[in-house]
C-alpha cells in the first residue's frame, strides 16, 4: 500500500513482526487486553479479543476509563505473561515501565511519549501517519489482526466504527482519509460497506425522518436532537408531510427530489439560525457509511450511529454490552442495547439543558472555552458533552473547549478542537500534557482531542495556563 505522508510498508512490517510473536504463543495461553471505554477503544479491544480467540489463545478483555497507577498496579498482579494495551499506552510509556516481567504490546494511535522502552508498539505516528485523522486504534488493531490471519478481514466494519467514533472523517464532505480510507475501500469491495452522499443523520436512508432528526446526537441538532415532537413540527414547517396516507412514517426513500432538497436546505438554514457558521452547518451533508450486513431498521446499519451507540455503552459503564455488540451478538442483548441508547440521549439532553440555564458552569477565555461539570456531570460523559457542545450556544468553533468533571478524588479534563484550529497550530495533546504536569497531574492525546487528570481545585489555574499555551502556539485565533 502506497500512501502519501508515511511509510505503510514499515508499518506493515512492524505489524507482521508483532503478529508473529502472538501467533507463536502456545494454544490456551492467557493474554490480557486493556482497552479504553470509548467507541474506538471498545472496537479495538473487540478486534484483538476475536483475533486472539481465533488463534486458540485465552484472552481476557478489560475496559478502563483511563490508564493510571491503579490500572498499572492491577495489571502487574495479573498472571498473563503478555499484555496488550489497545487505544492506550503510547502516551503513557513512563507509566508502563513500572510493569516488569511481562511482554507489553501497545496498539495505539495517540501521540507517543518520547521514552525508550522494550515494549512492542504499533502506532501510525511512528511511521509518518497522523493518528488523529488517518488511522484509529481500531484500524491499527484491525491491520494487526489481518497480519495474524487474512480471514480476520471480516472485522473491517469495526475499524470504520472506531475511526468514525474518533471523528476521523476529515476529508472532503466528511470522508475518511489516509489508511482509514483504504480500509473502507477494501470493505466496499468485499460488499460489507456502501459509501454514499447524504445528510449525516442517523439512519437517514431507512428510518422515518422524524426519528432520523431526533436520534442524531453527533452532530447535535439544538432543539431537535432527542425531541421527536420538535422534529415532527420541523418537518411539517418545511411543507413536508411526515406521514404517508396510510398513517405510517415517511423515510428518505419516500421523498420526492424537491422534498429531499427542502429537508437538506431546511436543516442547514436551521443550524445557521442556531449560531453555526454556514460552513459548519453545511457539514451536516457528507459521506454516509452503511453496513450492508446489518438490519436496515437497527442503529447498527449506519456506521456513525453504530459508533455513537457503542460509545454510549462505554460512557454509561455498560462495557460488556458494547463488546457483545462488537462481537456480533444481535439476540437478547439488543433490547437492552436500545434502552441504553435512549438513556444516553436523555442524559446528554439533560446536561445540555443544564448548561443553557447555569451560566456559572461556563467560562470563556481569549483562547479557550470551558465547561465546569464538577460532580454534576458524569466524568465518563464529559468528553461526549464537550464534543457536542460545539454546536450549542454560547460556545463557538473559534477556540477549543475544555471540560472538567470530578473523578475519584481528582478532576478529569477532556478537551476538543476542530480541524481548522489544528491547521492554525493547535495541539491539544501537548497542551493537556504540559498543563497537567505543571499542576501535578498527567495528560496527553491527539492534536484535535485530548484529556488529562489533575488535582481537585486546580481547574481555574489549569485553564488559565492552557489558555496561555494556546495563545503562544496558534495563529489567527479570533478574539
Amino acid at each position: 500500500m502506497s500512501l502519501p505522508g508515511g511509510s505503510f510498508s514499515s508499518f506493515d512490517e512492524r505489524a507482521g513482526s508483532i503478529a508473529e510473536v502472538l501467533s507463536a504463543l502456545p494454544p490456551g495461553d492467557e493474554v490480557l487486553i486493556i482497552s479504553h471505554l470509548d467507541a474506538d477503544g471498545l472496537s479495538a479491544g473487540s478486534i484483538m479479543l476475536q483475533a486472539l480467540l481465533r488463534l486458540g489463545l485465552s484472552p481476557h478483555l478489560r475496559i478502563v476509563k483511563q490508564l493510571d497507577d491503579e490500572v498499572v498496579k492491577e495489571v502487574s498482579q495479573s498472571r498473563s505473561r503478555f499484555i496488550i494495551f489497545a487505544d492506550l499506552g503510547s502516551g503513557q510509556k513512563s507509566l508502563l515501565k513500572k510493569i516488569g516481567g511481562r511482554t507489553l504490546i501497545v496498539v495505539d494511535h495517540h501521540q507517543p511519549e518520547q521514552v525508550e522502552t522494550e515494549m512492542l508498539e504499533l502506532n501510525p505516528h511512528l511511521f509518518g501517519f497522523d493518528g488523529s485523522t488517518e488511522l484509529s486504534a481500531a484500524g491499527t488493531a484491525y491491520l494487526l489482526a489481518v497480519k495474524m490471519d487474512r480471514a480476520n478481514q471480516f472485522m473491517s466494519p469495526l475499524a470504520i466504527v472506531g475511526a468514525l467514533g474518533d471523528i476521523q472523517d476529515k476529508g472532503e464532505r466528511s470522508t475518511l482519509i489516509g489508511i482509514n480510507a483504504r480500509i473502507a475501500e477494501e470493505a466496499e469491495k468485499e460488499g460489507t460497506l456502501i459509501i454514499k452522499k447524504g445528510l449525516k443523520l442517523y439512519g437517514f436512508e431507512s428510518r422515518p425522518l422524524v426519528q432520523c432528526l431526533a436520534y442524531t446526537m453527533e452532530p447535535y441538532l439544538p432543539g431537535l436532537s432527542g425531541d421527536e415532537g420538535a422534529c415532527y413540527k420541523f418537518i411539517k414547517d418545511l411543507g413536508i408531510e411526515p406521514r404517508k396516507p396510510n398513517g405510517s412514517w415517511r423515510s428518505q426513500s419516500d421523498l420526492s427530489r424537491e422534498e429531499l432538497r427542502a429537508v437538506i436546505n431546511g436543516t442547514i438554514k436551521y443550524l445557521i439560525s442556531q449560531g453555526l457558521s454556514s460552513r459548519d452547518a453545511e457539514s451536516v451533508v457528507g459521506s454516509l457509511y452503511i453496513f450492508t450486513k446489518e438490519a436496515i431498521d437497527t442503529p447498527l446499519r449506519d456506521a456513525r450511529e453504530f459508533s455513537s451507540s457503542i460509545n454510549a455503552c462505554g460512557r454509561l459503564g455498560r462495557y460488556g454490552l458494547g463488546v457483545s455488540i462488537c462481537l456480533g451478538d444481535r439476540s437478547e442483548v439488543f433490547k437492552e442495547f436500545k434502552e441504553i441508547l435512549q438513556e444516553y440521549r436523555r442524559t446528554i439532553s439533560e446536561y445540555l439543558s443544564w448548561l443553557s440555564s447555569d451560566k456559572e458552569a461556563i467560562k470563556i477565555l481569549p483562547h479557550v472555552q470551558a465547561i465546569f461539570g464538577g460532580t454534576r456531570v458524569d466524568e465518563k460523559i464529559i468528553g461526549s458533552l464537550v464534543s457536542i457542545a460545539f454546536s450549542s450556544k454560547p460556545f463557538t468553533m473559534d477556540r477549543p473547549i475544555v471540560g472538567f468533571a470530578v473523578s475519584s478524588g481528582a478532576t478529569k479534563v477532556s478537551a476538543r478542537g476542530t480541524a481548522d484550529l489544528v491547521r492554525q497550530g493547535l495541539n491539544l495533546g501537548r497542551v493537556m500534557k504540559e498543563a497537567a504536569e505543571r499542576f501535578g497531574g498527567f495528560g496527553g492525546g491527539h492534536n484535535i482531542a485530548a484529556g488529562a487528570q489533575i488535582p481537585l481545585g486546580k481547574e481555574d489555574e489549569f485553564l488559565s495556563f492552557a489558555d496561555s499555551i494556546i495563545s503562544k502556539t496558534m495563529v489567527g485565533v479570533r478574539l
